[in-house]
């Protein structure tokens, strides 16, 4: 029975690890993107540039269309 006890402990760490899953895999449509546009676009840019395109355009183009991302 302590084993069963102790196991019923971990149910409600397992919820939460489950849920975190489930964000993480909500975003990772809008992290790849993100990814892809900065490998595609950014490589000859100096660091600034490439901050400024990344927050401002490719961020800010999926935030305007709402797809999730970290």
């Amino acid at each position: 029975t302590r084993l069963i006890s102790g196991l019923a402990g971990e149910r409600t760490r397992w919820a939460a690890d489950s849920q975190e899953f489930a964000d993480r895999k909500r975003r990772l449509v809008g992290d790849c993107a993100v990814a892809a546009a900065f490998v595609s676009y950014c490589g000859p840019f100096n660091q600034d540039f490439r901050r400024k395109m990344v927050e401002r355009d490719f961020i800010g183009d999926l935030k305007r269309r709402r797809v999730p991302l970290t």
